[in-house]
């Protein structure tokens, strides 16, 4: 063999391999480009569940907070009309005669004790919200 054809045959083979290791390159590449589409959709899709997650969470507390300071105004709203109710009746002639009076048993007794308005106001007031919501079944 000549050295022509020698040098010629190294630099086939020399061609051949750049051409293997060329293509082996390209394939690792797409392989880690595949990789690194495939786990950013994951993280992607991670992140997209969490965030849901925590909207409906978020969502929720809202919608809690809400109907708890709904009812807290349907409760403040409630007590001013029964409080209303009770100081207008407090006001009629007829009860401004009575005097109402509160017994208490203790280990000395029964003794009476006369109530003043603002005290029968403020007793009545709850036993009375509490008989409405009774009566309403709430």
């Amino acid at each position: 063999m000549s050295l022509e054809k020698i040098l010629e045959k190294i630099e086939f083979d020399a061609r051949q391999e750049v051409e293997v290791i060329l293509g082996e390159a390209r394939q690792k590449a797409e392989l880690i480009k595949r990789e690194a589409e495939q786990k950013a959709r994951e993280q992607g899709e991670s992140i997209l569940r969490q965030a849901e997650v925590e909207a409906r969470l978020d969502a929720s507390r809202l919608i809690t907070q809400a109907q708890l300071q709904k009812k807290m105004e349907l409760l403040k709203t409630r007590r001013a009309l029964i409080n209303k109710v009770l100081a207008a009746a407090l006001e009629k002639e007829e009860l401004k005669k009575v005097r109402m009076r509160k017994e208490i048993v203790s280990r000395d007794g029964v003794k009476q004790e006369l109530l003043p308005a603002e005290r029968i106001l403020a007793e009545l007031s709850q036993e009375v919200e509490n008989d409405i919501l009774e009566w309403l079944k709430i």
